[in-house]
């Protein structure tokens, strides 16, 4: 079986705020397996702060992988998902299926699946206004990344808090400015404790918003922030392997599960959780890396398998300087599914 690794870098079209820093650019590694017109990919591209390998030590586990890609496939998350997603496709092209289909048994029935804007803007106006514009082009959830540091120009150490106030008041404009039919999700990325998590999200927890992802480090604080504050909790960091699910379903702390094939193992497992989840009543979306189209097509079909019908956090190729390839890239607020195995492999 033949193994190509190509290193590419993708500049995002604006930094993206987070809880674990800006990201300017994705870095990664596309692993392309088989011979001429059966081919799958899948890509690796580590980010800090998320518990998973660095980008040099994806690159090495690669490398020693496809030296002899009979033998055991990485340890490391990312590596590990890049190789069973690339192994995975390839079986649906032999099998001339959809990737979904292969996953399902069941070829999709419908031919676009939604998914959701992200806003990571600091000033409440300019988050508010990016929010609507992703709802008036067709999306139906907007995730709002929250709990981020913003830009000191005061000489200090590059970074400030945002007021718990402020923090309140840019969720109350971004969910203004959204229809009525239109989701908000939040994702603090770990960044708040529990004291300030319950402080920013009260004061809002009237108004209509679907979940919470990791509010705290500790999803011990979630049940608690959760009835505190009237307001669902999303686990996705902390979802790293079966156990860790069923961990927190026992203990009440989530309601929601965001899958990312990218750092759980590739589609098999991120599906494989997904129908976990639902037998203990927590449902689960569908989310990118920040991947390349490699990635993303991974994530897009994982997505039809676990919910075809669900708002999924697929359509990040909008967030890059360059435009991506256009079955992975968002048209109306939904992307294409595709019918044939061929489209899975572009």
């Amino acid at each position: 079986m033949q193994v190509t690794l190509r290193e590419f870098e993708l500049p995002l079209l604006r930094p993206l705020q987070t809880a674990h820093g800006s990201i300017t650019v994705r870095r990664g590694i596309e692993v392309r397996v088989g011979e001429d017109a059966c081919v799958g990919a899948g890509e690796t591209a580590p980010l800090p702060g998320f518990g998973v390998e660095t980008y040099d030590e994806s690159l090495a586990a690669l490398e020693r992988w496809a030296e002899n890609p009979e033998g055991e496939p990485p340890s490391e998350p990312c590596a590990a998902a890049a190789v069973e997603s690339a192994l995975t496709q390839l079986d649906a092209e032999i099998e001339g299926v959809t990737l979904s289909k292969l996953l399902t048994e069941a070829a999709p029935t419908q031919r676009r699946i939604a998914t959701h804007a992200l806003v990571a803007d600091l000033d409440p106006e300019v988050a508010a206004q990016r929010a609507a514009h992703a709802a008036a082009a067709g999306h139906l959830a907007v995730k709002l990344k929250v709990a981020a540091h913003h830009h000191d120009d005061s000489g200090g150490d590059g970074s400030a808090t945002m007021s718990l106030t402020d923090q309140s008041v840019r969720i109350v404009h971004v969910r203004r400015a959204l229809p009525a039919g239109v989701a908000l999700r939040l994702d603090a990325n770990g960044g708040w404790d529990r004291s300030t998590a319950v402080k920013v999200l009260r004061p809002v927890g009237h108004l209509d918003i679907e979940f919470v992802e990791e509010p705290t480090p500790q999803p011990a604080d979630w049940a608690q922030i959760s009835r505190t504050v009237g307001i669902r909790v999303a686990a996705d960091e902390h979802l790293r392997h079966a156990d860790a699910l069923d961990r927190l379903i026992e203990v009440g702390a989530i309601e929601v599960a965001v899958l990312k094939p990218a750092v759980l193992g590739g589609p098999h497992a991120a599906y494989d959780m997904a129908r976990r989840a639902a037998m203990r009543g927590v449902r689960s979306v569908v989310s990118s890396f920040i991947c390349g189209p490699a990635g993303l097509r991974i994530a897009r079909e994982t997505a039809v398998a676990v919910d075809p019908r669900g708002v999924h956090g697929i359509g990040t190729a909008t967030l890059f300087a360059d435009p991506m390839p256009e079955d992975v890239t968002p048209a109306g607020g939904y992307l294409p599914v595709p019918t044939e195995a061929s489209a899975s492999a572009a």
